[in-house]
């Protein structure tokens, strides 16, 4: 994976994998600078937002239900 990285609209740009698995479902490698800007840890929930360009929208819903 060469994930390429913009600072200024915070976009990474990552190649699908497909999960080889026969269900269609496709992994998302997420690069380590992401998870750190985003404060991602392991057990986080995200949601996934499919853009009109294509691109795809992560948000941490983990953080927005914690007290």
């Amino acid at each position: 994976m060469n994930p390429t990285h913009d600072l200024k609209s915070k976009r990474w740009t990552v190649t699908c994998q497909d999960a080889a698995d026969d269900t269609g479902d496709m992994i998302v490698p997420l690069p380590d600078d992401l998870l750190s800007q985003m404060g991602l840890v392991i057990g986080d929930t995200l949601t996934v937002e499919k853009q009109p360009d294509g691109s795809l929208t992560l948000t941490n819903i983990s953080q927005a239900t914690q007290g």
